[in-house]
């Protein structure tokens, strides 16, 4: 999810010392809510880093016997010095795998998420590995964290894992694997991605199915054009008409042009979609 941008201006010039570092790293640890807009002040600050005192402060953090500075300090190590083409990566990857099996089941969600976000490769072993945990939220972790692991061309790893867990128990786990399967791996179209996003059209989280209905419609699945229709007479979100867009269906021309004349773009965040859409079913046309 996107954290906030730190309102500090790190520069090479005014950058902290070591000695610094440490009690900006247990400051942040202190505050226990892990979305506190101030915790991840301090933490997008030290991503700027690129110095190897800080980022041996951060490693020692990461050591801690308190599980809020484990935390902190893998949330610091997933992008710390990615400005600069992360110059700690190889001594990162390992320590982020290490933590990925940690005891503690939020430090392992914390290491996925950082995993993740290294965009290597070299990480999916250690966040697939994950992909049977019994927290929920580290299985939510690993669906989100897979894409930016699963290589290129995507590993089939990667994609056995995403298809596995879109039908996980959790919603939030279903709901970011239908999201990587349908559109973060837009370009793999397979019997079994296709299967695995029609499963999930009638998924009880709404979310989920239209992230599954936009998948097969990227992908012209038969199987998307009646759920289609069906949704976009029953008040659709965005991902629907986007939907509609991808697909590019003459059949859906009546129901986009009476959401147009309802004024339906002005109540969403992104009301270009509409016109995307009636642009595409038109040239069907």
């Amino acid at each position: 999810m996107p954290r906030p941008v730190s309102p500090y201006a790190s520069t090479v010039d005014s950058q902290p010392s070591a000695e610094d570092v440490r009690p900006l790293l247990r400051r942040a640890a202190a505050i226990a809510d892990p979305e506190d807009d101030g915790r991840w002040a301090i933490i997008r600050e030290l991503h700027d880093r690129t110095d190897r005192t800080a980022f041996d402060a951060v490693c020692e953090l990461a050591g801690s016997a308190d599980v809020l500075e484990r935390i902190v300090a893998i949330d610091v190590l997933g992008q710390i010095g990615y400005r600069a083409g992360r110059p700690f990566l190889e001594e990162t990857l390992p320590l982020l795998a290490d933590a990925s099996c940690d005891g503690d089941a939020d430090v392992v969600a914390a290491a996925v998420t950082a995993l993740g976000m290294l965009w290597d490769p070299r990480a999916l072993p250690a966040i697939v590995r994950q992909a049977g945990h019994g927290s929920a939220d580290v299985r939510s972790s690993v669906a989100c964290a897979i894409p930016g692991a699963a290589g290129d061309p995507p590993s089939p790893d990667a994609i056995g894992a995403l298809i596995a867990l879109s039908a996980d128990s959790d919603a939030d786990a279903r709901d970011w694997a239908t999201f990587g399967l349908g559109s973060q791996l837009e370009d793999q179209d397979t019997e079994a991605i296709r299967d695995a996003l029609a499963a999930r059209l009638d998924d009880p989280d709404g979310d989920t199915a239209g992230e599954a209905l936009l998948g097969l419609a990227c992908r012209r699945d038969p199987r998307a054009l009646p759920v289609l229709l069906a949704r976009l007479d029953d008040d659709p979100g965005n991902l629907i008409v986007e939907a509609a867009a991808a697909l590019g269906a003459v059949e859906a021309l009546p129901a986009l042009q009476r959401l147009k004349r309802e004024d339906w773009q002005l109540e969403d965040p992104r009301p270009w979609v509409l016109d995307d859409a009636l642009r595409a079913c038109a040239a069907e046309r």
